[in-house]
């Protein structure tokens, strides 16, 4: 039983750990390694939450293509 509980508690904390988690663009969209532009995007956008780069956000998960040219 004991070690049930551990478990649970464990896991309860991974999760809220996880919850509070910054590798997500803008806090709330995917995870860095989700979008296809990738780290070096992430690094330079992730926390810019603008109208143009949430647009490009959403365009590049389209077009992956377009990263280099609206993530520069």
């Amino acid at each position: 039983m004991k070690r049930v509980f551990v478990s649970a508690a464990l896991a309860t904390l991974m999760v809220s750990a996880h919850a509070d988690s910054t590798d997500r663009w803008f806090n709330t969209g995917m995870e860095w390694y989700e979008h296809p532009c990738g780290l070096r995007a992430f690094a330079k956008y992730g926390e810019d939450d603008t109208p143009a780069v949430r647009q490009a956000y959403f365009l590049t998960q389209k077009n992956p293509e377009l990263c280099s040219k609206l993530f520069p």
